[in-house]
């Protein structure tokens, strides 16, 4: 038998032995020391360098901490820029003198100045009379507040048409603020033509700070 067929015929008892015997490396480990490895895993499905492995591991995981570090210093940074235009809406908001000018900021500058497309203004009553403030049955602006008691991020496809009529094709997410003005309320529909402006997940600390500065500015003004 030649010596290319001996090793062969070897080679295939060696390999049967270790398919019957799968724990021979972690029962003899020191056996790992006289085993050579591959310089690369390209051209091996099975068999790898564990440096290789080792190095590719820890890449990877940099990778996903830089990625997670990025997203964290992103957040921060939109946080830092949303505290701003609140305190510069809240101020703006303060500097009111009557009802008419709180009502004009909340409905022409409220927008601008928290970047949205688009902002709607509705009373739960008659008695609030203003060429653009709407009137809403009490008991349909209550049932969008269920879960929230001053803001809906809800996203119900069917609240675009209710509170964004003059835009329901363009307005693509939005968030809705309710506003207690003595036995009413104020329903303030914020509208995006961004679909990931206004998401279920968002925090709503600020608008909802922002909702309290307006209701004491109502209660001053009252």
């Amino acid at each position: 038998m030649s010596i290319k067929k001996d090793r062969e015929s070897a080679e295939e008892l060696v390999i049967q032995y270790l398919e019957k015997n799968k724990n021979l490396f972690l029962d003899n480990p020191e056996l790992l020391n006289e085993v050579n490895f591959p310089a690369g895993a390209k051209n091996f499905n099975r068999i790898i360098d564990l440096n290789v492995y080792r190095s590719n591991k820890i890449k990877n995981e940099n990778d996903q901490l830089k990625n997670q570090m990025t997203e964290i210093l992103k957040a921060g940074s939109n946080h830092i820029v949303s505290q701003k235009r609140i305190l510069k809406a809240s101020l703006k908001i303060l500097n009111t003198k009557s009802l008419a000018k709180l009502i004009e900021v909340i409905v022409n500058d409220l927008g601008l100045l928290l970047a949205c497309d688009l902002v709607n203004c509705f009373f739960t009553s008659d008695k609030m009379k203003h060429p653009k403030i709407s009137q809403m049955d009490n008991k349909v602006a209550t049932s969008y507040f269920r879960d929230k008691p001053q803001t809906n991020l809800n996203q119900n496809p069917k609240g675009i048409p209710l509170f964004f009529p003059n835009k329901s094709k363009i307005i693509k997410s939005y968030i809705l603020l309710k506003i207690v003005y003595g036995s009413d309320r104020f329903i303030v529909a914020m509208g995006s033509k961004n679909v990931n402006k206004f998401t279920k997940d968002q925090q709503v600390d600020l608008i909802e700070y922002l909702i309290q500065v307006i209701q004491i500015r109502l209660a001053l003004i009252d």
